[in-house]
């Protein structure tokens, strides 16, 4: 910024006498594109504000290097008027052929912001059928209330999430507006605890689910305002786990948003708001043009995935080297306790024979669990010497003393080192002098666009070699 104030996906960004602020904004054709809108500010007569648009390449534009189907996330659409200056990273969009998914937003969003800034310490937990712009209004929200507080963002959707990668829940505190979808803010940069589902869905093992909910609820100490963004299963069985997060949250608001003229969903939460002192408010859905690059949910997963383990950096990627190619930490399996990288592995939800957990972690993605070290059960080892948690009576991690910090993908297993090959963008120096490593192997998959390199097809990468 450097006059006046704008307007950005719900935030309200003002120039500052002192210094020049820049904003990232990332906007792929893949969701809807960002509208600056100028302000009236309280001195000025006009609306008239200036800005400065300036190159942004953190190397996310190479993404469709690894992810094909991302080769036009970031061009102008085909057939439209748009500048483009010089050997920039960004295109103004005057004018298209095709309908552009522009981020507008309903009266009621207004309304229901207008409504939740009365409490400044409130919780709101917004809720609503698959596909409808939960996560959108979340972001609008967000992005209203951080100008004056810090915002604490619960996320429980483990198949669509806001700030990791698919199969996690997080708690997350913000303090910046989000300007960027959320494949990009899946490197985990604002969370203050996480827990590790294991998929995209809590069907596996509501009880779990819940626990971890309630254990992230327990680590909310902010005084600020709390965003409950939920999934899109509000049928069933998802009907009653959204009732069981509205008794454990007590938010102060819940937001059902629901199509024109339909509260089912808002009175049949009715029963259960009472109790709790919550008020419903009822909102309209959001932006109903589909992106001119639409991306179904496994694609969404995938560029998640992907964004996650190619982080170099604070929002720095290399997509230019591919995963096979990357050199991995080298982790001691077995030695003392004192020596070796890991305390042990884990199949969450099932038990399988010892024979089978080295065939069943190579090559796959796993969870690494943060765990207290007197708080955890010794494991047994294999025939090769991996330390395995086997036998227990509950087959997750128990939220009260593990987290989830982060994946990793084990690209291979040296038996005769008895070492573990992880790629990970985890920095392990985070690590307390009292705490231990669990893998955790979930339900979460790498996709083929991390296995296989397309550039070099005549080499098979580790994953896909038979040996």
């Amino acid at each position: 910024m450097v006059e006046g104030s704008i307007s950005i996906l719900g935030a309200k960004l003002s120039a500052s006498s002192s210094t020049t602020i820049s904003y990232p904004v990332y906007a792929p054709q893949s969701h809807s594109l960002p509208i600056i809108t100028g302000l009236k500010s309280k001195k000025a007569k006009t609306t008239e504000s200036v800005i400065r648009l300036k190159s942004h390449r953190p190397g996310l534009q190479r993404l469709h290097e690894i992810c094909p189907f991302a080769e036009h996330l970031f061009n102008p659409p085909a057939n439209s008027i748009a500048v483009s200056p010089k050997d920039s990273s960004f295109h103004v969009l005057f004018e298209s052929s095709v309908p552009i998914a522009q981020t507008t937003y309903p009266v009621s969003w207004l309304e229901a912001y207008h409504t939740v800034f009365q409490s400044p310490s409130s919780s709101i937990l917004v809720c609503g059928q698959k596909g409808i712009g939960k996560s959108t209004f979340c972001q609008y929200l967000t992005n209203s209330l951080v100008r004056r507080k810090t915002v604490t963002y619960l996320e429980t959707d483990p198949g669509q999430p806001g700030f990791t990668p698919p199969g996690l829940i997080s708690l997350s505190k913000l303090t910046h507006p989000v300007l960027s979808p959320p494949f990009v803010r899946s490197g985990m940069t604002n969370s203050i605890r996480c827990q590790h589902i294991g998929n995209i869905s809590p069907r596996d093992n509501p009880r779990h689910y819940i626990d971890c909910i309630a254990n992230l609820l327990s680590h909310n100490d902010d005084n600020g305002p709390t965003i409950i963004n939920t999934p899109g299963w509000t049928k069933g069985t998802g009907f009653e786990l959204l009732t069981s997060l509205i008794e454990i949250a007590k938010p102060e608001y819940i937001v059902v948003m629901a199509p024109e003229g339909n509260d089912t969903l808002a009175r049949s939460l009715h029963p259960f708001a009472s109790p709790c002192g919550s008020n419903i408010l009822i909102i309209g859905a959001g932006n109903t043009i589909p992106p001119v690059v639409p991306l179904n949910a496994s694609e969404l997963r995938t560029l998640g995935i992907m964004s996650y383990f190619h982080l170099t950096g604070n929002e720095t990627w290399d997509f230019g080297t591919h995963l096979t190619e990357w050199d991995p930490w080298m982790v001691k399996y077995s030695a003392t306790t004192s020596e070796r990288g890991i305390h042990a592995v884990a199949i969450q939800g099932e038990e399988l024979h010892l024979d089978d957990i080295l065939l069943a972690i190579n090559a796959t993605i796993v969870a690494i669990v943060v765990v207290k070290r007197d708080a955890v059960e010794e494991p047994v080892s294999t025939e090769e010497g991996l330390p395995v948690l086997m036998g227990r009576e509950s087959r997750y991690m128990d939220p009260k003393t593990a987290s989830c910090v982060g994946y990793a993908v084990i690209r291979a297993v040296d038996v005769k080192a008895e070492t573990l090959m992880l790629l990970t963008p985890w920095d392990p120096s985070s690590l307390g002098p009292d705490e231990d490593v669990i893998l955790e192997r979930g339900r979460v998959s790498l996709p083929v666009c991390g296995m296989w390199n397309p550039k070099g097809p005549q080499k098979l990468g580790p994953y896909l070699k038979w040996e």
